[in-house]
C-alpha cells in the first residue's frame, strides 16, 4: 500500500509524494501455535516453472534457477477457516493513513476460506470501530464500507527469498487490492525509513475513463528514504499480454528479494528490478538524522511480515481514473489461491544465487541518497541551475505515479546538452531537487528573475506548461509558460516576486524563499515533449532578512493572531476545530475543541521556517489557558514543530475545569524534550520552526488560550 501503519500524518507533499505508503527471509518456518517462530522448517524443492505469457516489452523469466528455490512456508487455504497460526486480522476504522473508506473487521462476511480459496470481501455498509491503526483507541469512527486486512505480523517474518501469491483481483472504481510487506521492529525507525515492499497493487481495474481502454495495470513499488513526509518511492507497472485483465482470472504475483536487489514478476514474467544503488534509508537516532547502511532498509538486519487486504477509495484509488468510489460495484472480492515463501538453497543468508532473470525487465532507477544537512547553492548575481549539466547541489528527480513522465539530457545542435522532459499522460512532473535539506534563498532580492530557454517539440491539443518553485506541497508557486509553435526556442522570464505571488494554481498554498525543496519543477498538464536550456536565476542580493519574533517580547495571540502567523490544523478524521470566541474580561480568546484522538491545531509561520535561535538562551513560552471540559485521561501536548518527526513537546498539567492558569516553559527546555511519540524520534530545530505553537490534546477536550507569547527572562 502507498501508506503506513502509523497515524501521524500532516499535509502531504504531492511533488515528492508518491497519493498517503517489506520483504522475505527464507529461514523461517510455520508455527502450529500461532507464535513467532524463526526456526528452520522442513523444505521441499520448488516447482516454479517459467511462464509462457509475454508482453511486448518484457520476456518470460528464465527457469534455470527455479530448482534452487526451496519452499519454507505456505498457505494453500485448503481448510474451512482462516488459519490463526499463520494470520491475524487488523480491526480498525482508521482509514489506513490514506483516507480510505473501509473499516477492517475479522467478521466472516469480510474474510473466509471456501473451496480452497481465501476470500477478502469489501461490502457497502456503515460500520463503527476504533480509529487507530492497531485498534487500541477507544475513540471510534464510522465509515461506509467494510473489508479485511490479514497479516503475519508477530507470527512469521522473513528476510530474503521468493514470495508468490496466486490471486484474482476485484474490479471497479474505488477498489484497491494490495499484496505487500512491512517491517516488524525495524532497526531503521518507522515508515518509511524502515521500508515497504509492494508486491502487487492495483486500483480501479476495468474502469473506463473518457473512452480509454479498461484499467488493467498492476504495480510493484518500494517505499524508503526518511520518516514521512521525507519518504520517497519508486516502482513499475505491468500489463498482462493479449489485453487480459487481472480481475478476470487468477494470476501469480511474486517478488524475489536478495541482498542488494529486488525483482517483480507476474506469471513468472520478470518485469522490474530495483537495486540498492537506487534506494536508501535515513533515520532518527537520539534526535539526530543518520544514514542507514548501504542496502538498508531492505537488508539482512530487517525482517518483514506479509499483508493481504482490499481497501476502498483513499488517496490513490479515489483520485485517479473516474475518481471517487462507485458504490454500485460493491461487494467486491479479492480471491487468493495460495501464498508460498521460498528460500534460496544456494545462500539462504543473502538470497543470492537463485535469481530468475528476464532479459527485458525494466531497471527502475530509484532515488539517490540526499545529503543530510544544508547544501550551499550559488547566490547572487547568478545561479545557473542547468547549462550543459545540472548544478552541483541539485539532482534530477520526478513524481511519476502513473509511469507517464521521463526526463533526460540530450544533444541539441548549437547548444550542447539540453534537458528534455517527455510526458504521455496527465499525472506527474520532473524537477531539480535540492540534494540536502530545504535551502534558504532569501538572500536573493525578489526582483531577481527566473530565466530559461524553452522549446516545445510536440504537444497534445490544449496541453499547458506549468513551471514551479516548490517549498513542499501545497506550498508551491507556479506560472503558466506560453507554449509557442513547435520546434522554436523561446526565452521566458519572471521575477521571483511575481512567481511567488502567483501561489499554487492547483491548491491553496504558496512557495516561500525561506525553504525551497525543488528549485525548478516542470509540470505539463497533458502529453508534451519539451526541452529546456540555460535555466538560471539572475539578480542582486536582498537588503537583508528581517528577524522574525524579535526580543524581548513576541505575542503570538492576544485578541487576534500575530502578523506573520496563520491558524491551521491537521484534521484527518474531522475531530478537531479551532475558533476565536469572546471571554469576559479578556476579549477574544483562542478555542480548541477535540472530540476524538486524531488531529492538532497550530500557529503556522506564513513565510516559511523561522529562525528562533535568538530565543534559545533566555526565552520562555508563556500562555494562559482554561479547560472547559475534558474526557478522562485526556492529556494536553504543546509543541514546536520543524516538520514531522522533528517536533519538541511538553505535556501541560491540566487544572480543574473552568480555572484560568498560566503556564511557562523555557524555550531551550521545550526543544530539548524532543518528540514524545515513541514511534517517531525527533527534535525541533530552533533555526527552522514551521509551526511555532501546536495544540495537540490526546483525546476529547474543550480548551481556550490567551496571551500566548515568547518573553525574554529579566
Amino acid at each position: 500500500m502507498k501508506n503506513h501503519e502509523y497515524g501521524f500524518k500532516p499535509v502531504l507533499s504531492y511533488t515528492l509524494l508518491g497519493v498517503a505508503l517489506a520483504g522475505l527471509i527464507g529461514c523461517g518456518g510455520s508455527s502450529n501455535e500461532g507464535k513467532k517462530n524463526n526456526s528452520s522448517a522442513a523444505t521441499s524443492v520448488s516447482s516454479i516453472a517459467p511462464g509462457t505469457s509475454s508482453s511486448s516489452s518484457v520476456s518470460s523469466a528464465s527457469s534455470s534457477a527455479a530448482s534452487k528455490w526451496e519452499l519454507v512456508w505456505s498457505d494453500e487455504f485448503n481448510g474451512t477457516t482462516i488459519d490463526s497460526s499463520k494470520w491475524s486480522h487488523e480491526k480498525n476504522c482508521w482509514g489506513g493513513g490514506n483516507n480510505e473508506q473501509q473499516c477492517y473487521t475479522d467478521r466472516p462476511v469480510n474474510s473466509f476460506v471456501a473451496d480452497g480459496v481465501l476470500n477478502i470481501v469489501a461490502k457497502r455498509e456503515d460500520f463503527t470501530g476504533s480509529d487507530s491503526a492497531e485498534g487500541e483507541s477507544p475513540t471510534t469512527k464510522t465509515l461506509p464500507y467494510t473489508s479485511a486486512r490479514l497479516r503475519t505480523k508477530n507470527i512469521q517474518e522473513w528476510t530474503f527469498g521468493r514470495f508468490e501469491i496466486r490471486a484474482k483481483l476485484p474490479a471497479g472504481q474505488g477498489t484497491w487490492p494490495a499484496i505487500w510487506m512491512l517491517p516488524t521492529n525495524s532497526p531503521y525507525g518507522v515508515w518509511a525509513s524502515s521500508g515497504e515492499i509492494d508486491i502487487m497493487e492495483a486500483v480501479n481495474l476495468k474502469t473506463v475513463t473518457n473512452g480509454s481502454a479498461p484499467e488493467a495495470r498492476v504495480h510493484g513499488t518500494l517505499h524508503y528514504g526518511r520518516v514521512w513526509p521525507g519518504n520517497v518511492n519508486a516502482g513499475a507497472a505491468y500489463t498482462l499480454p493479449n489485453n487480459a485483465n487481472p480481475a478476470d482470472d487468477f494470476h501469480t504475483y511474486a517478488v524475489e528479494w536478495e541482498e542488494g536487489e529486488i525483482r517483480w514478476y507476474v506469471d513468472d514474467v520478470h518485469f522490474a528490478t530495483q537495486r540498492e544503488t537506487g534506494w536508501y534509508g535515513q533515520y532518527m537516532q537520539d534526535g539526530t538524522l543518520k544514514d542507514a547502511p548501504v542496502g538498508a532498509p531492505f537488508d539482512r538486519f530487517s525482517k518483514f511480515h506479509l499483508l493481504l487486504n482490499l481497501a476502498v477509495g483513499g488517496n490513490w484509488a479515489g483520485n485517479v481514473n473516474n475518481t471517487g468510489i462507485d458504490a454500485s460495484v460493491f461487494p467486491q472480492t479479492m480471491l487468493v489461491d495460495f501464498v508460498r515463501v521460498y528460500q534460496c538453497s544456494v545462500a539462504p543468508s543473502t538470497g543470492k544465487g537463485c535469481a530468475t532473470i528476464g532479459a527485458n525487465a525494466e531497471i527502475v532507477p530509484g532515488h539517490q541518497r540526499p545529503i543530510i544537512g544544508n547544501v550551499k547553492l550559488p547566490g547572487p548575481p547568478l545561479f545557473l541551475m542547468y547549462g550543459d549539466d545540472i548544478a552541483t547541489g541539485l539532482g534530477f528527480d520526478s513524481y511519476n505515479p502513473d509511469g507517464v513522465i521521463s526526463h533526460s539530457e540530450i544533444a541539441e545542435a548549437g547548444r550542447g546538452e539540453v534537458w528534455n522532459v517527455v510526458k504521455t499522460g496527465a499525472n506527474g512532473n520532473a524537477y531539480f531537487k535540492v540534494a540536502g535539506d530545504p535551502t534558504d534563498m532569501r538572500g536573493w532580492a525578489t526582483d531577481s528573475e527566473l530565466i530559461f530557454d524553452v522549446k516545445v517539440n510536440s504537444k497534445a491539443d490544449g496541453a499547458k506548461l506549468l513551471v514551479k518553485l516548490d517549498s513542499g506541497w501545497p506550498n508551491v508557486s507556479d506560472v503558466e509558460v506560453p507554449v509557442a509553435e513547435n520546434g522554436v526556442w523561446k526565452e521566458f522570464r519572471i521575477t521571483l516576486a511575481d512567481l511567488l505571488d502567483n501561489g499554487n494554481s492547483m491548491a491553496s498554498g504558496k512557495a516561500t524563499l525561506a525553504s525551497i525543496v525543488n528549485t525548478f519543477v516542470v509540470d505539463p498538464s497533458a502529453a508534451m515533449n519539451v526541452s529546456f536550456d540555460n535555466i538560471r536565476i539572475e539578480g542582486k542580493a536582498s537588503s537583508g532578512v528581517d528577524e522574525f519574533a524579535k526580543l524581548p517580547l513576541f505575542t503570538l495571540y492576544d485578541n487576534s493572531i500575530a502578523s506573520g502567523l496563520q491558524i491551521q490544523s491537521y484534521n484527518p478524521a474531522g475531530h478537531i476545530t479551532a475558533s476565536e470566541v469572546d471571554e469576559a474580561d479578556r476579549g477574544k480568546v483562542f478555542k480548541v475543541v477535540k472530540t476524538g484522538s486524531d488531529g492538532n491545531v497550530f500557529f503556522n509561520v506564513k513565510d516559511g521556517p523561522a529562525n528562533l535561535n535568538h530565543w534559545s538562551s533566555g526565552g520562555e513560552l508563556v500562555f494562559d489557558f482554561k479547560v472547559n471540559s475534558k474526557a478522562d485521561d485526556t492529556k494536553l501536548l504543546i509543541k514546536m514543530d520543524s516538520g514531522w518527526p522533528n517536533v519538541s513537546d511538553v505535556s501541560v498539567p491540566l487544572p480543574a475545569n473552568g480555572v484560568w492558569t498560566e503556564y511557562r516553559i523555557g524555550v531551550a527546555d521545550l526543544i530539548d524534550n524532543g518528540n514524545s511519540v515513541s514511534c517517531c524520534p525527533g527534535i525541533a530545530k530552533l533555526n527552522a520552526i514551521t509551526n511555532i505553537f501546536v495544540v495537540e490534546p490526546s483525546g476529547a477536550i474543550d480548551v481556550v488560550f490567551d496571551n500566548v507569547r515568547l518573553v525574554e527572562k529579566p
